[in-house]
């Protein structure tokens, strides 16, 4: 019984065990009975083969059946045997000679024992089996009657499983009255009680909701299989257990095609939001995706994540043609959770602890390296910013001398402690005379707890349906000092009513809270500039005073006097009704309204120091304190009526037409009023401050229609075809332009559905082509282009009437001339595709390639003559072309065992060029044909002057005036590249560009995402990775996060990191990074440092090969550890789902970036793009949490 059981533990019936055992007790009288075995001879020849291929060589050659149990013989021992002509017994004999293994032979059956077991005891020793089991065998097919392959056939409660082979056929040994599970990817899982029978075929449905209704599409839904736009869908598993701030940070990494960037100059703060482009640039005047939330735009981080059910990726013409003139970049479509017909009441909780430290942060330098290198520094230019005598206290202060210092600070302050504080006349000093030794980075940085908090509630009966849900997270700042915080509350209710059968009403409204409370620093630069001063703190700066008071030049005095707080809270009432008078018509209307109100109040205080007296006195900066109040309000109405009707011909014709229309309407305004002199830093308000007050307001509207239809078309689900065309009119053109007519079409090809491709569905099992091609217009012009406006001022013209005039001076001036022939940019995208499924739909694949054209863009208008005292208008003359591919591919797969895993891995790039812009004289300085979006033109340096010998005999050859003067050993060496005895730019232009050339590019290329999910008896692991494969940044002089020394050593911001300078002179006691010949260092990688804005401008405002930074990178984007209750347990504790899990988010970065500056965050010629400041900006903090999610 080899081949029937398989050579596994013999597991036989009851029955058969008594009839076995009767033969085995009947053996001593009726061995006379062998005659076959005696007859049949068997030739075996067998080279290093197990003993489980002779038997089974044996029964595939004869009647002969063995019996045995797996522990007492070794069917996996390796034997060579060769017989010919001989029979069992002889065969069995040499098989088993040495061994203490016997048989018995009755007719055909042969059972395999050990020695000395009574042939009463024989029956024990081979059948251990348990007599409440019983094979199981069969097929799993589909509802055509084929055989599924790989699909899972399943113990209920145990791991004891098998996967159908390629005949969909399989066995497997289970209880009585067991319940086998069987399931497959896109089809529904079936549960079926078994009972005492043997032989069981399975029937499999196709899961309709996942093959019908896979994919929310604009207006409506459509099967996934029928698709032919480029759309990505995103499930609520992206969202589930993550505790980033918000919804855009979740989905980095969740859709190829996605770039991320960080919004606003200030990084990633409490409450972040990343902007969010698809597929690249879209115009040069900008162009972000269009996001609708069920129905109606919004805001993705208002969202409550624990809300949103899925998101549906538009991506290409074809798909976002129906939403018109909003969408010509892209379409993110959000689908929030709702309640179902007939469903219990469903109630969960998680929430979650969540701890948050800051990640890749520098190393500051302790005092007397950093007095002693800033004084290299400056002694390149003839100066020794920090005293010998500050060295020498810097030094007593670390060694704990106090003595020393005090004996060397007349009249130091009787009573006062020595924190390294300078006492200078009456107040403690501000500048370099002080000498501490404090690491700024330690002592801003902490960490924040915080929490997040979610329930919900949902059910239904045959008529209503609803789903209910309140959530609470807070996002704190890990900076130490200050307030500085995000908060965010969200409600949210959607319930829909039958009114009839054929008629459904709904409603959902939709709050958010959001509050973000920082520092108020407006007179040291605001908010965005507290990370520069972090980052250029010296560290001979003492944290505290003499008497525990904190220092001016800490700056957190200033932190901690004042703040600039928001609120903002945005509610929606959505009235939704659906009617179908007859089957496959339906008509729907949707009218929704939002109130957005946003208050801000920035309050700047006092900010009080102490002099060396221990007397407090207000800082100057401080000086008036005031209060800024703002407040904005939105109002927002729209409506979408639209209706549709399937048709279906024979089951062979499938069409769907649509047509609707969109109306919207936005009404805002915002007042602001500052005043000064507040008498009290206790009440803020106008009504405590005695200053004059200045009013600020300002109005605005806008609104939109369009027209929209689509017609779908299928044969067979085999050829595919979709139509759409929308007709809009926005307000920001004049009459006569405000109209446009954007068309798409698009059309596929499913080849599986293909009667040929029957022979190769075992190996390919799906395969579609995909192509579309479609216009979009875009909006994007300032309001009122059209309208010649005169701005109004006052008190502008003091300096013709006098300062301090008491009425101020109202004044308008000439409007800019307009341009009434301004009409849409319009996007074409070109979009072919191909999806693909491999080896049971387990291993899938998706690749697209796409060209967008965007013409008419807002562009310069040609030069008009200087006498005609006005700005020149910009008119639509310009062009983008923007080409892209992505590729994914996943595997998911569940084993015997029960253990399911999957592997996910995407790839995509994307470039975008000018191709038409007015730019006659081709200048470098702004946009010209041919141009890459995202290039930087550089010069050529592959190293420093590295010797006195080697810089005179350059400079005799090559004239770099243009670059700098005073050239020193340690500059950089820029390469005359076109040999014209000079390095210049030479006219700047694309024709005549000297030694410039392109040297890299500031864009993200061949971005990539990589994804793992492991769940095993409850337990489940997932990670996803995110990459930048190749990205360029250049840093100007003004970035010292990157360079490290600054114009000034009040600017420089040095850490370990720049440590590696050219230097030529050996190190005294008070100048150099080491003393002595140690020193020299001229095998470099920075130039010479200088503290003087003309020399280090030479080596470092030009961008060039050299100091190019590769910024690129790898980030661990989440982790998730989870573990699910048993069904048992929570079947007792009367819930349905009880899970605990632990998570991380920006767990590692690997990145050639120096400490401090994130590689998602601003980077570009410009740490923060402002060209002055170069801001040390706030990085993506690791995020650890805890949590528990508990449903009833």
């Amino acid at each position: 019984m080899i081949k029937s059981m398989r050579l596994s533990f013999k597991k036989i019936s009851l029955c058969m065990k008594l009839c076995v055992l009767f033969l085995i007790c009947s053996i001593s009288l009726a061995y006379a009975n062998d005659t076959y075995a005696q007859k049949t001879e068997f030739s075996i020849t067998v080279t290093n083969q197990t003993v489980k291929s002779v038997l089974k060589e044996i029964e595939n050659n004869s009647d002969f059946d063995f019996f045995f149990s797996n522990k007492y013989v070794d069917v996996e021992r390796i034997v060579s045997i060769s017989v010919k002509n001989e029979n069992v017994f002889k065969i069995l004999d040499k098989l088993f000679a040495g061994t203490d293994i016997v048989y018995s032979v009755l007719d055909k059956k042969i059972i395999l024992t050990k020695k000395g077991v009574s042939d009463q005891n024989k029956l024990a020793s081979v059948f251990e089996i348990d007599q409440t089991k019983h094979p199981i065998s069969g097929k799993v097919l589909d509802s055509n009657g084929d055989p599924i392959i790989g699909a899972n056939v399943l113990e209920k409660g145990t791991t004891n499983g098998t996967i159908t082979n390629i005949d969909g056929e399989y066995s497997l040994n289970i209880e009585n009255n067991a319940i086998l599970i069987v399931s497959y990817i896109g089809y529904t899982t079936n549960e079926i009680k078994i009972g005492n029978q043997k032989v069981v075929t399975i029937v499999l449905k196709e899961d309709a909701e996942s093959l019908e209704e896979v994919v929310v599409v604009g207006y409506g839904t459509q099967k996934k299989v029928n698709l032919t736009g480029a759309i990505n869908v995103i499930g609520e598993d992206v969202f589930k257990d993550r505790e980033a701030a918000t919804v855009s940070q979740m989905l980095q990494g969740s859709s190829p095609g996605f770039n991320f960037s960080i919004s606003g100059e200030n990084g990633f703060e409490p409450g972040a939001s990343m902007n969010i482009t698809i597929r690249g640039m879209g115009s040069l005047n900008g162009g972000s995706p269009y996001v609708v939330i069920d129905g109606f735009p919004g805001s993705l981080d208002e969202l409550n994540p624990n809300d949103i059910e899925s998101i549906s990726v538009l991506k290409d013409a074809a798909a976002s043609a129906i939403y018109g003139a909003r969408a010509p970049y892209g379409v993110i479509l959000v689908t929030t959770k709702k309640g179902k017909r007939n469903e219990k009441v469903h109630i969960t909780y998680s929430g979650s602890v969540i701890y948050k430290t800051a990640q890749r942060l520098p190393k500051g330098l302790d005092s007397y390296t950093w007095a002693r290198v800033i004084n290299e520094a400056g002694n390149n230019q003839g100066g020794h910013p920090v005293s010998n005598e500050t060295v020498d206290r810097i030094i007593a202060y670390q060694k704990g001398d106090i003595d020393f210092i005090k004996q060397s600070i007349p009249n130091y302050p009787e009573g006062a402690a020595v924190t390294g504080a300078y006492p200078e006349g009456d107040i403690w000093n501000h500048a370099n005379l002080n000498f501490a030794n404090t690491d700024w980075w330690d002592i801003y940085f902490g960490h924040s707890i915080n929490q997040k908090h979610d329930i919900s509630l949902q059910g239904g009966n045959e008529r209503v349906n609803y789903y209910v849900s309140g959530g609470y997270m807070d996002d704190g700042s890990v900076i130490n000092y200050g307030t500085d915080t995000f908060s965010r509350y969200n409600t949210f209710g959607k319930v829909n009513v039958a009114l009839a059968d054929w008629w459904d009403f709904g409603y959902e409204s939709r709050l958010t809270k959001r509050t973000r409370e920082k520092p108020n620093m407006t007179k040291e630069g605001d908010y965005s500039f507290m990370f520069r001063h972090i980052a250029r703190n010296y560290p001979i700066t003492p944290l505290y005073d003499g008497y525990g008071h904190y220092m001016f030049e800490s700056h957190i005095p200033s932190m901690q006097a004042g703040t600039d707080k928001s609120d903002e809270l945005d509610m929606w009432h959505t009235f939704r009704t659906e009617i179908r008078p007859m089957k496959g018509w339906k008509i729907n209307a949707d009218f929704a309204y939002e109130v957005n109100t946003i208050e801000t109040a920035k309050a700047k205080k006092y900010i009080y120091v102490y002099d060396i007296h221990n007397k407090p006195f207000v800082d100057g900066v401080s000086v008036p304190n005031n209060l800024t109040r703002r407040k904005y309000i939105n109002k927002y109405w729209a409506s979408n009526v639209y209706s549709s009707y399937d048709l279906n011909i024979n089951d062979v014709h499938n069409f769907t037409f649509l047509i609707g229309m969109q109306f919207e309407k936005n009404d805002n305004s915002w007042l602001q009023g500052y005043k000064t002199d507040m008498i009290s830093d206790k009440v803020i308000s106008f009504g405590t401050s005695t200053g004059n007050v200045v009013l600020t307001e300002a109005l605005a509207h806008s609104a939109t229609e369009g027209f929209f239809g689509r017609l779908n078309y299928n044969y067979k689900e085999r050829y595919l075809f979709e139509a759409n065309v929308r007709h809009d009119g926005s307000y920001v053109f004049r009459n006569g332009k405000r109209w446009g007519t954007f068309p798409s079409f698009s059309a596929g090809w499913n080849l599986y559905n293909e009667p040929f491709w029957k022979s190769i569905e075992p190996y390919v099992n799906t395969m579609k082509l995909r192509a579309s091609w479609g216009q979009l217009g875009n909006q994007n012009v300032s309001p009122y282009s059209d309208i010649m406006l005169m701005p109004i001022s006052s008190n502008k013209l003091n300096w013709i009437f006098g300062y301090g005039s008491s009425a101020p001076v109202g004044y308008t001036s000439a409007p800019s001339i307009v341009n009434n022939n301004l009409t849409w940019e319009t996007a074409s995208t070109t979009n072919i595709g191909i999806d693909l499924s491999f080896l049971s739909n387990r291993l899938t694949f998706t690749g697209d390639w796409y060209e967008r054209r965007t013409t008419d863009m807002i562009g310069p208008s040609r030069a008009l003559p200087g006498v005609l005292g006005a700005n020149v208008p910009k008119e639509n003359n310009s062009t983008l072309r923007t080409r892209g591919w992505e590729i994914s591919v996943k595997w998911k797969h569940t084993l015997r065992n029960g253990l399911s895993y999957e592997v996910g891995a995407s790839l995509y790039d994307d470039k975008s060029v000018v191709t038409k812009f007015y730019n006659p004289t081709g200048t470098l300085s702004t946009w010209y044909k041919g141009a890459e979006v995202g290039d930087i033109w550089g010069y050529t340096v592959y190293d420093l002057f590295r010797t006195k010998d080697e810089l005179d005999s350059y400079l005799s050859q090559v004239d770099m005036s243009f670059i700098g003067s005073n050239w020193n050993t340690g500059d950089v060496k820029y390469e005359d590249t076109n040999h014209d005895g000079k390095v210049n730019n030479g006219k700047n232009t694309i024709s005549d560009h000297g030694d410039l050339k392109v040297i890299g590019n500031s864009l993200p290329h061949y971005q990539y995402t990589f994804n793992v999910g492991v769940s095993y008896k409850g337990f489940d692991f997932s990670m996803l990775w995110k990459g930048v494969a190749k990205k360029d940044a250049y840093f100007t002089r003004y970035a010292t996060p990157y360079w490290g020394f600054a114009n000034g050593w009040w600017e420089s911001c040095l850490t370990p990191d720049h440590m590696d300078y050219f230097r030529d002179e050996e190190g005294t006691k008070y100048s150099g990074l080491y003393e002595g010949k140690a020193n020299i260092n001229t095998s470099a990688f920075w130039p010479r440092p200088y503290l003087n804005s003309t020399q280090e401008a030479k080596n470092k405002n030009n961008p060039n090969t050299r100091y190019l930074a590769n910024a690129a990178y790898l980030r661990l984007q989440n982790v998730q550890i989870g573990y699910n209750l048993p069904d048992k347990i929570i079947t007792r504790l009367h819930l349905s789902k009880v899970r605990f899990y632990l998570s991380g988010e920006n767990l590692l970065t690997i990145t050639k970036l120096p400490h401090g500056i994130d590689p998602v965050a601003p980077v570009g010629w410009n740490i923060d793009g402002t060209g002055g400041n170069g801001r040390f900006t706030y990085g993506a903090d690791r995020v650890y949490s805890m949590g528990l999610t508990v449903s009833y």
